[in-house]
């Protein structure tokens, strides 16, 4: 299993948000404000990471 780093997971996961109705990648600060950058829907969910222990 490769080695995780807590810079690459912060860049790749925190404050990325999926669109919940066309899947778009947003970069958002608060996501109860924001609105997806393509579709305009408000509906954003937390990018998924795997979890392993």
């Amino acid at each position: 299993m490769a080695e995780r780093f807590d810079l690459a997971e912060k860049r790749l996961f925190e404050d990325i948000y999926i669109c919940r109705k066309c899947n778009a990648r947003n970069k958002v600060q608060n996501p109860d404000e924001a609105n997806c950058r393509k579709c305009g829907y408000d509906g954003l969910r937390p990018k998924n990471s795997e979890i392993t222990e």
